[in-house]
């Protein structure tokens, strides 16, 4: 298992952010976020259908209602490099009043939290509403979280829904419609935590030899290389579980599995991926979809 810590940036004076520009990836509150400049549509109305902070207390009040005790585990903001739409913007006019990077003088459009419903916990593992806010849309997606190193397993695809996307179930709802969704989920979480909990010892169970891992990493690559094609021969229209770099690190990360371990698990492989996972190490809107890709492209090789 990964036991890396993820290096991002925290303000300690509430009244303010760093610099994004040069902390791309930031950890802040749920209070500051919700001190941030709310946009607005043509209508003044939220842009998204809801704000973000307001979808993030609708998810904790959710959970309270079924008589959790939840958490803001982890809550990021993100800048990108989108020129048109960029992650953060600073209003220099609230600035002027306000002070240097004030939290007020922001516009937050990338955002990503898991909120931690701690009953549900087990000396290894947390649950989590993962939750990602951007420029795309809403997404979010339900399941064990590994404790030591916050990472987020989607163990079942199906839990996954979003704001956009295509027009099949979990995708392209109204954010009513989603909430509805998550409720679901919530009235059926200590039955899909068991679900979870049991794959995961299965895949515990699981050797994954070098032949076998080096027959992965191939077939990673060439899917990869598939959706990314121009050429419509070869071409399909998916979400890959990892980009190019990301085959490339994670192949470095296996290859040391393999030196440092006698045996190497499936469990284990699907750690050194979702290690990948995280805002401080890629897109954000692609967190949740390359993290279910994974788990459906182990699925095909072994379930």
């Amino acid at each position: 298992m990964q036991t890396e810590v993820m290096e991002i940036a925290v303000e300690v004076d509430n009244g303010k952010f760093l610099d994004f520009e040069k902390e791309k990836t930031q950890a802040i509150t749920l209070e500051q976020l919700e001190l941030t400049h709310r946009e607005n549509d043509v209508y003044g109305k939220p842009l998204k259908g809801i704000y973000h902070f307001e979808l993030l207390r609708q998810l904790i009040s959710m959970c309270n209602v079924q008589g959790y005790d939840v958490e803001v585990y982890d809550l990021f903001a993100a800048q990108n490099r989108d020129r048109t739409q960029p992650g953060v913007v600073l209003l220099p006019q609230v600035e002027a009043q306000l002070g240097d990077h004030a939290v007020e003088a922001h516009i937050l459009r990338r955002v990503f939290a898991n909120i931690r419903i701690k009953d549900l916990d087990t000396p290894e593992m947390t649950t989590n509403l993962a939750v990602a806010f951007h420029q795309n849309g809403i997404q979010v997606g339900f399941g064990r979280n590994v404790k030591i190193c916050h990472n987020q397993c989607m163990l079942n695809p199906t839990l996954y829904a979003a704001t956009y996307g295509a027009k099949r179930r979990g995708e392209n709802l109204t954010p009513a419609a989603l909430l509805d969704v998550v409720k679901s989920w919530l009235l059926d979480a200590r039955h899909l935590m068991v679900e979870d909990d049991e794959k995961i010892a299965r895949m515990r169970e699981i050797e994954v030899t070098a032949d076998k891992m080096f027959l992965m990493i191939g077939m990673l690559t060439a899917t990869r290389v598939k959706c990314d094609s121009r050429k419509p021969e070869i071409h399909v229209n998916n979400v890959y579980p990892l980009n190019q770099a990301q085959i490339t690190q994670f192949t470095e990360d296996m290859l040391m599995k393999f030196y440092c371990n006698n045996v190497i698990t499936l469990w284990d492989v699907y750690n050194v991926a979702t290690n990948l996972y995280k805002p401080n190490r890629m897109d954000i809107p692609s967190l949740l979809p390359q993290n279910r890709a994974m788990v459906q492209f182990l699925n095909e090789m072994y379930f």
